[in-house]
């Protein structure tokens, strides 16, 4: 069987890298491992720190309807991760692909899995949750998946529970901003410096940086473009807003799913509030923030370098025409429900994104020891229990032959439909 190497150096606390983390660190023997963020897990900045996040299996591709099934399960099950899962059920409705809520529910049937989905009209979507969406904007609706399988879950407090139970099994947990990487001469990755000083080396390197691997790359590489991104990554990110809810605010809401309007004007989502009484909201309208990378001569997106909109902030801090986007989603979805309600603090969530919507685990084919594990795409976090097995297979070079093809830094995205994700506009045309 396959060996790992004696040491791992995770660069970025997230998803991908908190489970890479927690499953080398239940190997035999235990290899060394360092998990490296910027700031105490769980990270404030990373997408993975959240309030919440929707778990879902409702895909329209086949292989991560299947991989969705597994990973509920894990929520369900696992008594790390079953704690912070909350089976809402889930209201699904699209207008960029009047046949996707069809194929779902034909995946299900495919995979011999009863789930409850079911097709609803939106009269009679509106009917039900006692009424709560009786108001919203549904007017150019014809389909309503309902999943009463699918939920969501806290997610700092997941991700902050797995990094625990890392560290628990021997992880070192080290923060720092990391500055570049460290290249030997013959071309292998050694390590990380960061921006005060500190060198860190390992075996294997392991970036899970999301939405700052372009930018890490190009600052350790700039003048070598086959290690670079290109246009497999691009940093993008929502806004996202919550509101505090009273007592009696909270009886109103709690039952209602997790709900994703991505039709007519409000393209957006939300879910039941949470433990601590908090009504969150996301405009699913992606922004970049494209930039010349004066060292590599490239433009590549990435994240503000002031954090502070990444992190949670006040409505003031946050452009006005974003705030108004936001109000386009609540009343989509509630209508009159939401005419008193107004968030009290807003953030946005980067992620990096990749063409067909694919992450990538695999190991870089041009630099010796570095490894490539990101680009959630958005739809990453639900994983949270499962990815970094898949990853640790990879690395013991034992993925199945479709996951080694989808995963891979060199595929082609030629032909493929465009991720409707993918960025139209830039965050510095928003009106502020």
């Amino acid at each position: 069987m396959p060996s790992l190497a004696s040491s791992y150096l995770i660069v970025g606390g997230g998803v991908f890298g908190a489970s890479t983390a927690l499953y080398l660190s239940r190997q035999k023997p235990v290899p060394t491992v360092i998990l490296l963020d910027r700031a105490s897990f769980p990270c404030p900045i990373a997408a993975s720190h959240d309030i919440n996040k929707i778990v879902r299996s409702d895909y329209g591709d086949m292989f991560y309807c299947d991989l969705g099934l597994k990973t509920l399960e894990r929520w369900r099950t696992d008594p790390l991760f079953k704690k912070w899962y909350h089976q809402s059920g889930i209201i699904k409705i699209t207008d960029h692909d009047a046949d996707l809520d069809h194929k779902i529910i034909d995946n299900y049937r495919k995979l011999a899995v009863d789930v409850k989905a079911e097709m609803l009209g939106p009269q009679e979507m509106q009917k039900r949750f006692r009424g709560l969406y009786a108001d919203g904007d549904y007017s150019q609706v014809q389909d309503v998946l309902w999943n009463p399988s699918s939920g969501w879950a806290e997610a700092a407090r997941a991700l902050e529970g797995t990094i625990e139970a890392a560290v628990g099994n021997g992880v070192h947990y080290v923060t720092a901003s990391v500055a570049n990487l460290l290249f030997d001469g013959g071309g292998s990755c050694t390590g990380i410096l960061t921006e005060d000083g500190r060198t860190f080396t390992a075996s294997k390197i392991i970036l899970s940086t999301g939405a700052y691997t372009a930018k890490l790359l190009a600052d350790s590489a700039p003048t070598q473009p086959e290690l670079q991104v290109g246009n497999r990554i691009t940093a993008c990110c929502v806004c996202e807003a919550a509101v505090d809810l009273a007592p009696e605010q909270v009886e109103k809401f709690k039952d209602g799913p997790a709900f994703v309007l991505d039709a007519n004007s409000t393209q957006g989502e939300t879910m039941p509030p949470t433990p601590d009484n908090q009504l969150k909201f996301i405009r699913d309208v992606p922004l970049r923030n494209t930039v010349e990378h004066p060292a590599s001569g490239q433009k590549i997106s990435i994240p503000f370098t002031s954090t502070e909109r990444s992190q949670w902030t006040s409505p003031e801090n946050m452009p006005s025409g974003l705030r108004d986007e936001i109000d386009i989603v609540m009343k989509g979805i509630y209508g009159k429900e939401v005419k008193d309600l107004h968030p009290s603090t807003y953030r946005l969530c980067w992620d990096g994104i990749t063409p067909d919507n694919n992450w990538f685990i695999c190991p870089h084919p041009r630099v010796a020891d570095l490894y490539i594990t990101t680009a959630g795409s958005f739809h990453g976090w639900k994983f949270l229990p499962l990815i970094g097995e898949y990853v640790v297979d990879m690395l013991k070079g034992q993925l199945s032959e479709e996951m080694v093809q989808r995963w891979k830094w060199d595929r082609s995205f030629e032909g493929v439909p465009r991720n409707i994700l993918l960025p139209e506009r830039e965050l510095k045309d928003v009106r502020a």
